[in-house]
């Protein structure tokens, strides 16, 4: 796992020289670590580069610029990292596909918890749900849900022995499961457990 600390960080000066050049490395690590479920749902699997992106604009988006500020941004996003033996990923509902959903939105807030990934021949892993950001400007009923998911030591192996990743969800209104995911995906994920 790696560490996301505060020297980490660019000043906003710094960041507003940069910001084009690194908005674009991050779209492309963003690409690469983003799983689509269905038109519908999307998972981005987080390391150290996605969250360190969110939150430089964060900070530049509020204005945060006090060391007692970025402190407390920094230990909340500090969240979205994965551990030693897991991967968490920032599920989102695109927004253009939700009538095509169909289905009440009281059930789907249930959706976060029926999402799953399976390495090779092994168990899936359903996403436990363990934190929900709203964000101001969406509708009460979009949200972004934090997924982690715990590998045993035996799939965290197969993973960096580079058998094939699947992700699915198991609801009844949207039971779907990806085909095999891309090899460079797989790659990039797997390098969160070096």
């Amino acid at each position: 796992m790696t560490e996301l600390r505060i020297e980490d960080l660019l000043s906003a000066d710094e960041y507003d020289k940069k910001r084009n050049e690194l908005l674009s490395i991050a779209n492309s690590e963003n690409e690469l670590r983003t799983v689509h479920i269905g038109n519908s749902v999307s998972l981005l699997f987080e390391n150290k580069e996605t969250v360190q992106n969110k939150l430089q604009e964060v900070l530049r988006n509020e204005n945060v610029i006090h060391s007692e500020g970025i402190q407390e941004k920094l230990s909340i996003y500090k969240l979205l990292l994965p551990n030693t033996n897991n991967l968490k990923a920032s599920m989102s509902i695109n927004s253009d596909e939700e009538e095509k959903l169909n289905f009440p939105v009281e059930e789907k807030k249930g959706i976060d918890k029926k999402v799953w990934i399976q390495i090779g021949e092994n168990d899936r892993v359903f996403g436990s749900s363990s934190t929900n950001l709203k964000h101001a400007d969406v509708k009460d009923y979009e949200r972004v849900f934090v997924l982690e998911f715990d590998l045993s030591n035996l799939m965290v192996k197969d993973f960096q022995a580079g058998m094939v990743l699947y992700a699915g969800i198991d609801h009844p209104k949207y039971n779907i499961r990806t085909k095999e995911i891309l090899k460079e995906t797989t790659t990039s994920l797997a390098k969160d457990f070096l």
